[in-house]
């Protein structure tokens, strides 16, 4: 009952759940890249939000997924209202146990024959759910899960694609409305 619930709420099954996800997802990254020089003031940053919020993040980044397995690259066949799918990726209790954790962690690996050709600083991303290393979707390049800084940020390029226009999306009726999230400025 709770998978269908937060799947129609703030997963999957409601349309407006990445776009309102992706705001923090932006914020995030954006920060972790502007301290990309090794000359960050900070090495932790921590955000804190209502329970109603990580699935809006997991949607955004296009985690818990699998439409794609479903035959119709159908989200809600995955999640049908009159039979169990045990083979959901979308688990209320793996997503939102009590509290849920959602981190993206930047990491330097120089070592073990991995580099990213695109760049000289062997910098990966990673999400973790939950204290739970997350494959990516279609950016699994790196070691532990990770992806590089250049497959992340094509990633993100594409999720912003689908998700930014936050005012527009939600209808709002105010004309001050921004994709931006200043949580960290």
């Amino acid at each position: 009952m709770n998978d269908i619930m937060y799947h129609h709420n703030t997963g999957y099954g409601n349309p407006i759940s990445g776009v309102l996800g992706w705001p923090w997802v932006n914020a995030t990254s954006q920060l972790l890249f502007s301290n990309a020089t090794g000359n960050a003031t900070q090495d932790l940053y921590v955000s804190f939000t209502h329970r109603e919020l990580p699935p809006t993040v997991l949607v955004a980044l296009g985690l818990f997924n699998n439409s794609d397995f479903s035959g119709a690259n159908n989200v809600n066949a995955t999640m049908p209202s009159n039979m169990m799918n045990p083979a959901r990726l979308w688990r209320s209790s793996h997503i939102l146990p009590f509290l849920t954790n959602v981190a993206i962690e930047k990491m330097e690996c120089d070592s073990y024959g991995f580099q990213d050709e695109e760049s000289t600083t062997g910098e990966y991303y990673r999400v973790l759910v939950n204290r739970s290393p997350q494959l990516l979707p279609g950016c699994v390049d790196g070691p532990g899960y990770s992806c590089s800084r250049s497959g992340f940020e094509g990633l993100l390029a594409e999720r912003a694609e689908m998700f930014s226009g936050y005012g527009e999306k939600c209808g709002v009726d105010y004309k001050n409305s921004t994709d931006v999230l200043g949580i960290f400025a």
